[in-house]
């Protein structure tokens, strides 16, 4: 009966753990298209700190360089510089994480060449399109084909 229990409880922390994924991949696609939706994103993620998993890092650095778009210019720079910050330790965290890498790629392909943030934006590309083919979780692949088809830089 306990391994039943065990069984169970284990299933539905999976379960939640993959929707709140989905959720949050899906709130981050949607924090490009308004300050309103950059707060709601930001919300999600702005207790995460450095002993979280790495691409929780990466999502409240991308985060923060959303939201800089709404701030005043002379404010704005130091927010992308902290937000770059925090996606470029989550790398450090986990390079062989394709969620982050992309996270990166989109954050590089979009921000103004004033920010030089975007040496890697080439090898991340081909990171992402050769883990492809490998990865099991649908919403990422998902998130990722979207990404490439939608918004990617050619």
């Amino acid at each position: 009966m306990k391994s039943l229990l065990f069984i169970f409880i284990t299933l539905n922390f999976s379960l939640a753990v993959f929707a709140q994924s989905n959720d949050l991949r899906k709130s981050y696609r949607e924090a490009t298209k308004s300050e309103e939706k950059a707060n709601s994103f930001y919300e999600q993620v702005k207790t995460v700190s450095s002993s979280d998993k790495a691409v929780m890092l990466a999502y409240k650095g991308a985060g923060q360089t959303l939201l800089a778009r709404y701030e005043p210019l002379l404010q704005r720079k130091n927010k992308v510089k902290d937000g770059i910050d925090l996606i470029e330790k989550a790398v450090q965290k986990d390079p062989d994480n394709v969620e982050i890498r992309l996270i990166r790629l989109s954050i590089q392909e979009n921000l103004p060449k004033m920010f030089k943030y975007n040496t890697q934006i080439e090898s991340d590309k081909k990171f992402i399109q050769s883990a492809l083919p490998e990865i099991q979780d649908q919403g990422l692949v998902n998130m990722i084909k979207g990404y490439l088809t939608d918004y990617s830089k050619s």
